[in-house]
């Protein structure tokens, strides 16, 4: 039989290795860079920003490599399971794009979309976060698909998220945030932990501890009850995991091309 310190050792080793798969989906990705996918890289963008590989192009370089993948499978999970393309696109100044409707960051925007092809069709719910970081604005442009009617939600999402965070020189910390709300109000996704599996987690060990017990004290027909029990968890807890594992794009920037929306002039300016 196993001795007690072996079993909560072994117990706690598949319980931090599991929740480092787990939390957040913040898996360690591959730090190499992707070559642009074939549909983009036949395609000439300007005189607009040549668009990355995935769902960002950090032009301006305030993501970190760490940050960047992070958003990147969240926003290839988003569509793959609701067919809304969100796009992330931060720039120095609108002005540096010389030959495109440059005078504000609106009109900027909605060419930018149109130019890109932002969103499904034909549902044409994409969406755009722009930023640009030496005109200090940023703009959330919605597809046609939206019309003028979420234009409140954009504005509470930019206000009460994007700008304060942007306004303490936070451009990673609002750029996160104001993904998870944009997922979260526009492709109805929650990104955050999955707390069903951590208590999955949480109990393999806890388990192990109370069948290690029931058998140290001779009461081995519960021990074995608890045994089948803790068995039924950590199966349905390694399904729960490589389901998820499964989903995560095998590289950066999964998609091959955008949808071919076109944006409908609605969404929210801010500035700080």
């Amino acid at each position: 039989m196993a001795k007690p310190g072996a079993m909560r050792s072994l117990c706690f080793f598949i319980f931090v290795f599991s929740l480092s798969l787990l939390a957040g989906g913040d898996c360690p990705a591959q730090e190499t860079e992707v070559a642009i996918p074939q549909k983009r890289a036949e395609k000439d963008y300007s005189p607009f920003p040549q668009p990355d590989a995935g769902y960002i192009t950090d032009n301006a370089n305030i993501l970190s490599k760490k940050d960047e993948n992070r958003i990147e499978r969240w926003l290839w999970d988003i569509e793959k399971k609701t067919k809304v393309e969100i796009i992330v696109v931060t720039i120095f100044s609108i002005k540096d794009f010389k030959n495109t409707p440059n005078k504000t960051i609106e009109e900027f925007a909605t060419a930018l979309f149109n130019k890109y092809g932002i969103g499904n069709l034909p549902a044409n719910n994409g969406v755009l976060l722009l930023v640009a970081v030496r005109d200090r604005k940023a703009r959330i442009e919605l597809g046609a698909g939206y019309g003028h009617a979420r234009d409140a939600d954009a504005r509470r999402i930019m206000d009460g998220i994007i700008v304060p965070k942007f306004k303490n020189a936070d451009y990673a910390g609002g750029i996160t945030e104001g993904v998870k709300a944009i997922a979260k109000e526009f492709a109805n996704v929650r990104i955050g932990i999955n707390w069903t599996l951590i208590i999955l987690l949480i109990a393999i060990p806890v388990l192990g501890i109370v069948a290690y017990s029931l058998f140290k004290n001779g009461k081995r027909g519960w021990g074995w009850v608890v045994v089948g029990i803790l068995i039924v968890v950590v199966l349905f807890t390694i399904s729960m995991l490589y389901q998820a594992v499964r989903s995560m794009p095998t590289t950066a920037g999964g998609a091959g091309g955008f949808g071919g929306g076109f944006s409908g002039g609605g969404g929210a300016t801010g500035s700080w």
